[in-house]
C-alpha cells in the first residue's frame, strides 16, 4: 500500500516537474489577424500540464494528480528565481504570471474532476428502471 502510494506521487512528482520545466517556452507568441501577440506558447504548455496530469491522475489517482500539481507548482515558482548570472526564465510580465499561476492550478484542478472519468465505475445499463413506466 505504502509502496504503491509512493510510486504514485513519484511518478506525479516527476511528471509535473518535467511539464513545469517543459512550459518555460510560454512566451512564445504568434501574430494573428488584428490581435498583435496571441501566447501560443502558453496555451500549448498549459495544454500540456492538464495532459500530464491527466495521466498522472488516470494511472496513480488523487497521489498521482497531487504529485502533477506539486511538481508542476515547484518547477513553475523555481523557474521565477533569477539564476547564477542573474537570468529569469520567468519573466514578471502577464505572460509570467499567467504561467506561474496557470501550470499549478491546472494541474490541481484535474484533482476535483469526477472518480467515474478515471477508471471503471459502476454504469447504468440500457433499461434499467424503465420496466415501471410500461403498461402490463
Amino acid at each position: 500500500m505504502v509502496a504503491t502510494v509512493l510510486r504514485g506521487l513519484g511518478c506525479g512528482l516527476v511528471s509535473g516537474l518535467v511539464t513545469g520545466l517543459l512550459g518555460i517556452w510560454h512566451r512564445a507568441g504568434v501574430r494573428l489577424g488584428p490581435v498583435d501577440f496571441f501566447p501560443l506558447g502558453l496555451v500549448v504548455a498549459v495544454a500540456g500540464v492538464l495532459g500530464w496530469a491527466l495521466a498522472s491522475r488516470a494511472m496513480a489517482g488523487l497521489v498521482g494528480a497531487f504529485g502533477a500539481a506539486v511538481g508542476a507548482f515547484a518547477a513553475s515558482q523555481l523557474s521565477a528565481l533569477p539564476g547564477p548570472g542573474g537570468d529569469l526564465l520567468i519573466q514578471g510580465d502577464l505572460n509570467g504570471f499567467a504561467w506561474a499561476i496557470l501550470a499549478p492550478f491546472t494541474a490541481m484542478a484535474v484533482a476535483f474532476l469526477p472518480r467515474r472519468w478515471f477508471g471503471p465505475g459502476r454504469r447504468r445499463s440500457p433499461g434499467r428502471g424503465d420496466d415501471q413506466w410500461r403498461s402490463p
